[in-house]
This record gives structure tokens, C-alpha cells and sequence, in this order.
């Protein structure tokens, strides 16, 4: 039986003025190394906890579309390249 231990990617993300703008980790048992299957299913359950609806409610859905556009276009770009990593403002 093979045993995969827990394992911790801790990241963040600032704005152009190198102001904080979130801070996180993703725990679990990585199938790879580099821990980027974590960081999907870590992606998945976030994207799975967002309603449209939240934004809509303050006025805010030009923040949800802007966010979708962003999310796309990262990985439009991201399946174009074998490496893809620490864009402006990640850690």
C-alpha cells in the first residue's frame, strides 16, 4: 500500500501596490510531486463555492465577469505553455 502524507502549499497575492490581497493553503495528499494537483482540487473547491447571485445581491456583477474573463484568460494561457508560474503579484 502505498502512503501519500499530508502535505501544506501555502500561498498569497498582492495588488500592483504590493498591497495583500489574499492568503491561503491547500492541504492533502498530492499525487505529484510539485503539489499542482493539490493546488487544482484546491482551485475546483473554491470556484465550486462562489453564487453569482452574492454579486448580483451588492451590485457588483461587473466584478464577477471581470473575475471570470481573468480566470480564463490564465488558463487559456497556462495551456499554452509547458511552465507557467509566479505571474505579477503571486508567491
Amino acid at each position: 500500500m502505498e502512503m501519500n502524507p499530508i502535505e501544506t502549499f501555502k500561498f498569497s497575492m498582492e495588488n500592483a501596490n504590493n498591497e495583500l490581497v489574499v492568503i491561503g493553503k491547500i492541504q492533502g495528499k498530492p499525487e505529484i510531486p510539485s503539489l499542482d494537483d493539490l493546488k487544482f482540487k484546491g482551485i475546483i473547491a473554491l470556484l465550486n463555492s462562489i453564487d453569482k447571485q452574492n454579486f448580483t445581491e451588492v451590485d457588483k456583477d461587473q466584478l464577477f465577469l471581470d473575475s471570470l474573463k481573468e480566470i480564463e484568460e490564465t488558463i487559456g494561457e497556462m495551456k499554452k505553455y509547458n511552465e507557467f508560474q509566479c505571474r505579477e503579484g503571486l508567491t
